[in-house]
C-alpha cells in the first residue's frame, strides 16, 4: 500500500473552529471542494506564490504542533504516568506553535490567498487553547486521570482549519492515511 494525498477530505465544523461563530465559519466553507477545485485550478500569481513559499514553515510548524499533542493526549488516554510540564512533546508543541504563531502574524497574504491565511490563523488559535488546556491537565495526566477532551476538541478544530487550508491553496498538504500500511485494513469490495 501507499499513501495518498486526498485533497476531497471535508471537515466537520465545531464552534470550537470559528470562536463559536458557526455561521460564519459555514457561510465560508460551506462547499470547500468545489471553490477549492476551482481556485486550485487558476495559474497563481507571484504574490501567492510568494505567500505560498513564505507560509508553509507555519502550515508546517502548526501541523507539528498539533502532532505533537495528538500524541501526549494518547499518552493520557492511556494512562502514562510519565508525562509532566517538561515533558519534551509538550516542548516541541510549544516551540512549533509559537514559530508558526509568529510567522503568521507577520504574513501579510494577497487577495487570492486570503481565504487560506484564514485557516491559518484560526488553526494557529485554536491549536493554542489545545496546548495551553494540554498544559493546564498535565498534572491530571500524571495522576492517571484519562479526560482528555478538555484539549482534543479544540486540537481537532485546529486541525479541521488545516485540512481547509490545505484545500485552498496548492503546496500545503495533509497525508491521508487511509491507504497507509498502518490504516484498519477493510475488505475490498465485492465484484459480484
Amino acid at each position: 500500500m501507499t499513501m495518498r494525498i486526498d485533497h476531497s477530505l471535508r471537515p466537520e465544523r465545531s464552534p470550537l473552529s470559528d470562536g463559536g461563530n458557526t455561521a460564519a465559519t459555514a457561510a465560508c466553507c460551506e462547499d470547500h471542494g468545489a471553490a477549492s477545485a476551482e481556485l486550485l485550478s487558476q495559474t497563481l500569481d507571484d504574490a501567492t506564490v510568494a505567500y505560498v513559499l513564505a507560509t508553509r514553515p507555519q502550515f508546517e510548524g502548526l501541523r507539528q504542533a498539533a502532532s505533537q499533542i495528538a500524541g501526549l493526549l494518547v499518552l493520557a488516554a492511556s494512562g502514562a504516568r510519565s508525562i509532566n510540564q517538561e515533558h519534551a512533546m509538550l516542548d516541541t508543541a510549544r516551540r512549533a506553535h509559537a514559530e508558526a504563531a509568529d510567522g503568521l502574524a507577520r504574513a501579510v497574504p494577497p487577495a487570492r490567498a486570503r481565504h487560506h491565511h484564514h485557516h491559518l490563523t484560526e488553526a494557529a488559535e485554536v491549536i493554542r487553547l489545545a496546548l495551553e488546556r494540554a498544559t493546564e491537565s498535565m498534572h491530571d495526566y500524571a495522576a492517571g486521570r484519562r479526560d482528555i477532551d478538555t484539549a482534543l476538541a479544540p486540537l481537532k478544530a485546529g486541525y479541521r482549519h488545516l485540512q481547509w487550508a490545505a484545500s485552498a491553496l496548492p503546496g500545503f498538504e495533509l497525508i491521508d492515511f487511509q491507504g497507509a500500511c498502518c490504516a484498519i485494513a477493510t475488505p475490498a469490495p465485492s465484484l459480484s
